[in-house]
């Protein structure tokens, strides 16, 4: 059943980042991937800006470009998922047996974009419950305050609310869900732990599922800011039907652990039974679930998300 280990991070975790990580909900780690790495997600970034994949099928709209479930169609990123330093990464910080993977998701925002990420935490965007849940963000561009870096706010994962899900878009993924209002940050930050880093190709964010985070816009003439988040899930996490629509048949389940070719395992090692498929080639998602997507978002509530630098 064994397909090929995933990369050893050639960066360790100390003692004191795992501690930080759990007490802040997230840290800043220098120099995490290669200059191969960056070369293969910067060439992977801008392919999937000028093709997006099948969930997406749509051309860049202005000047901010996502998609997502990447890795499931992109090579590039197929590889950087399963052979990168990302799953001994979430390992180490999660002190898990296993780690799977979830999914991927690239955010691209040109030069004087103005579109924000709006403030959100992650965890009430998917169908998962569990706390050994982090994204590990990446920029193939240098990051400062001006080119929209993240910012976080530390220790908030460990607030008791769980706030609506909204999309940049403002589309309201827990609509029909009873979840709290998101507190107005920007209407006063001097409330706020507000924690950010500038970030050059190689660095990289880890943050638990429940830390608040969001962004400005682009405001630099001169960059790009080419980004992507990796989704990574420990022992304790379960699926539960909540959260964004799911676009794939993964067949799992309430309340079973993630598994299968959609949510594989990545250490400690690759099972040639869940990313068999997916070595062979792409993996589409199904029609169906496309449109029921589509559908969904469509009837969701709303807010307005103001353009912003």
């Amino acid at each position: 059943m064994l397909a090929q280990t995933s990369g050893e991070s050639t960066r360790s975790l100390s003692d004191q980042e795992i501690a930080a990580f759990w007490r802040d909900g997230v840290i800043c780690v220098r120099q995490l991937y290669s200059p191969d790495w960056v070369t293969l997600l910067a060439k992977a970034l801008d392919d999937i800006c000028s093709k997006p994949s099948p969930v997406t099928n749509r051309p860049r709209q202005g000047t901010f470009h996502a998609d997502l479930y990447t890795w499931l169609t992109n090579d590039d990123i197929r590889d950087f998922v399963l052979y990168g330093p990302g799953a001994s990464l979430a390992q180490q910080a999660f002190r898990s047996t296993k780690v799977n993977f979830f999914y991927d998701q690239i955010f691209v925002k040109e030069q004087m974009s103005p579109n924000p990420t709006p403030w959100h935490h992650d965890f009430t965007f998917w169908p998962l419950e569990g706390d050994q849940i982090a994204s590990l963000w990446t920029s193939v561009d240098s990051v400062n305050a001006d080119s929209s870096a993240l910012e976080f706010i530390a220790g908030s994962h460990r607030w008791p609310q769980r706030f609506r899900a909204i999309g940049s878009d403002g589309t309201d993924f827990t609509t029909g869900e009873q979840r709290d209002e998101l507190p107005d940050v920007n209407g006063d930050r001097s409330k706020f732990n507000i924690v950010s880093w500038e970030l050059q190709p190689g660095d990289a964010l880890l943050f638990h599922a429940l830390t608040l985070h969001g962004a400005r816009g682009n405001r630099s003439s001169t960059t790009k800011r080419r980004a992507i988040a990796t989704r990574w899930c420990g022992d304790d996490v379960t699926y539960h039907s909540k959260g964004m629509p799911q676009l794939y048949g993964h067949g799992l389940k309430e309340g079973e652990p993630l598994s299968g070719p959609y949510f594989p395992q990545i250490r400690p090692e690759i099972l040639a039974s869940e990313v068999g498929a997916r070595l062979r080639g792409p993996v589409l998602p199904d029609p169906a679930k496309l449109v029921e997507a589509v559908q969904r978002i469509m009837t969701a509530d709303r807010v307005d998300v103001p353009l912003e630098f």
